[in-house]
C-alpha cells in the first residue's frame, strides 16, 4: 500500500525531521481509478467526525512537541487524503480549520511548524475551497498519471483532458503544487513523454510504482511486475539525468543521493522510526497504523479516540511493529552493498504484490544502474551531487 507523496525533503538520518500524517477524511470519491487501493470503499459516503479529529490533532500536537524536545527544529504535515477530500464540503473544512487553530495553534499554522497538504485526482477543479486553500497555506498533490486507460469516472469516461486542463487553470493560483504518476502498465512505456509533459509545465512529481490493490492481480489491466517497474525507472533516470534544466523527480532524486554516497564513501544511515516516524495512517474511524501494515486489524497501533500518543509508542503493539520492521530490515538490507548510503525508506514505503525479493522491489536494481553508469562515465560523481540536491 502506498499512502501519499509525504514530504522526505526534510530527512536527516538517523531521524526523520517531518511527520506525515495521512489522514483518510473520507473514502468517497469521484473517480474509480482501477489500481486503487481503496477501491472496496470509493462509494462509502461516511467521513472523519470532528470528535476523531479533535482527538487526532492533540495526538498530533503531543507527538510533535515530544520530537520538537529532542530535535530541534521539526515540521508536521498534515495530509487529507482519501478517496477524494475535495468532494466534502467547504464547511467542513473550515471545522477543521478552526480545530486546528485552536489545538495546534495560529502561529505555529502560519510558520508552517505544522502545515497541510491534499492529495486530489483534480476531476473537478474546487473553486469555492481554493480561497480557503491559499488562505491555510495548503500544498496540493495532484494524481495525474498523463497517460489515460486507467484513471476513470465512475460510469467509465477518461479523466485526463478535464484534468490537465484544471492543471493549467490551477498554475497561478499561489498555491504550491506537485503530482504523483503512477507507474503501471498504461504508463511504463511511455515514462520519457511522461517526464517531458512536467518538466514543460515546471512542475515537480514523483513516480509511484503500482502497488497492493484489490484489483492488482494477475491479468490485470495495469499490471506490471518488479523487473518491468526498475527498466522504466532506469530508462526515467537516464533521461532526466541529461536534462540540465530538470525538474526534481522523487524517488530520482533518493536514489542519485544513494548511489553518490555509495561512490564517495559516505553513509546517511538507516530509518529509525524510534528516532522520528516518517508516516502514520489514521483511517477514517481513528484507528492509527504503519504504512506498510493499513488496513491490517491485527497490526494497528491503536484509535485516536481511546489512546494518547505516549499509549501508543509504550504500547505492545508499537514494539510488535517495530520488531516487524527489524527483521524486515535485517532481511532485505543486512548484505545490501547501499545499506550505509541508503536511508531504507524504500523498504517502508509500500507493499507489492507477490513475495519480496531478496532487495528492493525497484530501489535496488535502480540504484544499481545508476552506479554503474557513473562508473562507465555517463555522469560524474559531481552531476549526481547535483541531481540530488545535495
Amino acid at each position: 500500500m502506498k499512502a501519499a507523496a509525504p514530504s522526505r525533503r526534510r530527512v536527516a538520518a538517523p531521524a526523520s525531521q517531518t511527520v506525515n500524517w495521512v489522514i483518510k477524511a473520507s473514502k468517497l470519491c469521484n473517480l474509480r481509478c482501477s489500481y486503487c487501493y481503496e477501491w472496496d470503499e470509493l462509494a462509502d459516503r461516511r467521513r472523519m467526525s470532528l470528535a476523531v479529529w479533535e482527538r487526532m490533532l492533540h495526538m498530533i500536537r503531543e507527538y510533535h512537541e515530544r520530537r520538537a524536545r529532542e530535535s530541534g527544529r521539526f515540521q508536521t504535515c498534515l495530509i487529507w487524503h482519501g478517496g477524494e477530500p475535495t468532494v466534502l464540503p467547504r464547511a467542513y473544512f473550515e471545522e477543521v480549520m478552526a480545530l486546528q487553530h485552536r489545538i495546534l495553534g495560529s502561529q505555529a499554522l502560519q510558520d508552517e511548524s505544522y502545515y497541510n497538504a491534499l492529495q486530489t485526482n483534480l476531476y473537478r477543479l474546487p473553486e469555492d475551497k481554493l480561497e480557503l486553500f491559499k488562505r491555510e497555506r495548503f500544498r496540493l498533490g495532484v494524481s495525474f498519471d498523463v497517460v489515460g486507460g486507467v484513471r476513470v469516472t465512475a460510469d467509465g469516461r477518461e479523466s485526463e483532458d478535464r484534468v490537465a486542463a484544471n492543471m493549467d487553470l490551477l498554475r497561478g493560483r499561489d498555491i504550491q503544487v506537485g503530482a504523483i504518476t503512477v507507474l503501471a502498465a498504461h504508463t511504463a512505456p511511455h515514462i520519457k513523454a511522461i517526464y517531458d509533459f512536467y518538466h514543460d509545465i515546471r512542475m515537480n512529481f514523483r513516480v509511484l510504482p503500482v502497488f497492493d490493490a484489490p484489483n492488482n492481480r494477475p491479468g490485470a489491466s495495469f499490471e506490471l511486475d518488479a523487473a518491468q517497474m526498475s527498466r522504466a525507472m532506469c530508462r526515467l533516470f537516464d533521461h532526466w539525468a541529461k536534462r540540465r534544466d530538470r525538474v526534481l523527480v522523487a524517488p530520482l532524486d533518493d536514489y542519485a543521493r544513494t548511489a553518490w554516497l555509495h561512490l564517495t564513501g559516505g553513509r546517511q544511515g538507516p530509518y529509525e522510526r524510534e528516532k522520528g516516524e516518517w508516516a502514520i495512517i489514521v483511517n477514517t474511524d481513528g484507528t492509527l497504523f504503519q504504512v506498510r501494515d493499513a488496513y491490517a486489524p491485527a497490526k494497528a497501533l491503536g484509535n485516536v479516540l481511546t489512546h494518547s500518543m505516549e499509549q501508543v509508542l509504550t504500547s505492545d503493539a508499537y514494539r510488535d511493529s517495530l520488531a516487524r520492521d527489524r527483521v524486515m530490515f535485517e532481511t532485505h538490507c543486512g548484505g545490501c552493498e547501499f545499506r550505509d548510503a541508503c536511508n531504507s525508506f524504500p523498504l517502508f514505503e509500500s507493499t507489492y504484490p507477490g513475495p519480496h525479493p531478496e532487495r528492493c522491489h525497484v530501489a535496488h536494481p535502480v540504484i544499481r544502474h545508476i552506479v554503474r553508469r557513473a562508473r562507465a562515465g555517463h555522469y560524474t560523481r559531481a552531476q549526481l551531487r547535483e541531481m540530488c540536491g545535495t
